[in-house]
């Protein structure tokens, strides 16, 4: 039984959300040892090992972009040097009955930079656990998400900002929509550490619920050891307001339409930043076989 996406803080003991237990048994993997942009291209289950380095003021790409069956299990690592920045874009366009196990742990150290996208636009069954330890001096971390469960699906989402050196900013953004039955967890952390001072994190969460048996569960979470620090945190979870609808119909655009262009919205505004025209076409063709 594997144990992951723990919060930091057991705060939620009686709810059961402090961690999930997946029943697998992780293989012998497939390693991957990466120092410049890359692209990593998974079509079918297994075990897979990813080692990213960046070396002193280099910026780096690495796109890993997963459309699989079965069960995928990929552990990534990342130590980025001083002045470095890597941009790490996950794209995860699963069946409908596959399922995913995505750890990613990285060391960032004096003005190193993580900007990292997740996009899940058809998760099948997803765990997804990112740990981001700033430990050098003014380094920082921008986190984004954007996805979409639909029919029986589970998202489950854990994300951990460390801040451990002085002057490091983190922003944990995520943006989704939960139809059909679907099921999702997301767990955000901000923890200011004791010497972190001058440091400043924000996490936010916008779900949109597109029926009435969908789960969602949203935990926003800041701890803090150090006084001289600024975090702001928060969740908004609702349906499409009525204001919106009664604005797109009049414009022509039927509830559905109108639905299906606020879903697309978020998803574009992530897959502007990748600026990857493969990963585009992966996204749009996986919220096309989607019924929104």
């Amino acid at each position: 039984m594997m144990r992951l996406n723990r919060l930091p803080a057991s705060t939620f003991n009686r709810l059961g959300m402090n961690e999930s237990r997946v029943d697998y048994e992780a293989g012998a993997p497939e390693n991957y040892e990466i120092y410049s942009d890359t692209r990593l291209d998974f079509t079918k289950g297994g075990d897979v090992s990813v080692a990213i380095t960046v070396p002193d003021g280099k910026s780096i790409v690495v796109v890993m972009s997963c459309d699989f069956d079965d069960t995928l299990s990929i552990e990534t690592t990342v130590d980025i040097g001083k002045d470095g920045v890597l941009r790490l874009i996950q794209v995860y366009a699963a069946a409908s009955d596959a399922r995913l196990i995505n750890r990613v742990r990285v060391s960032a150290v004096d003005n190193a930079r993580l900007e990292a996208v997740q996009i899940y636009p058809g998760c099948g069954k997803t765990y997804s656990d990112l740990t981001a330890d700033l430990k050098g001096n003014e380094s920082s971390a921008d986190i984004r998400y954007a996805y979409l469960a639909g029919r029986d699906e589970r998202l489950d989402i854990n994300c951990v900002v460390n801040h451990i050196g002085k002057q490091s900013e983190s922003i944990i953004y995520a943006n989704g929509a939960l139809q059909d039955n679907a099921f999702k967890l997301f767990r955000g952390t901000i923890d200011f550490r004791t010497g972190s001072s001058l440091s400043r994190g924000d996490e936010r969460e916008k779900v949109l619920l597109l029926g009435d048996d969908v789960i969602n569960q949203s935990i926003p979470l800041i701890l803090c050891t150090e006084e001289e620090v600024e975090g702001a945190h928060g969740a908004a979870i609702g349906s499409l307001d009525e204001e919106t609808l009664l604005y797109m119909e009049s414009r022509g655009l039927s509830e559905g339409e109108a639905k299906k262009l606020v879903i697309y919205g978020m998803f574009n505004s992530l897959l502007t930043l990748t600026q990857d025209e493969k990963v585009s076409e992966q996204v749009n063709k996986c919220l096309e076989r989607k019924q929104i």
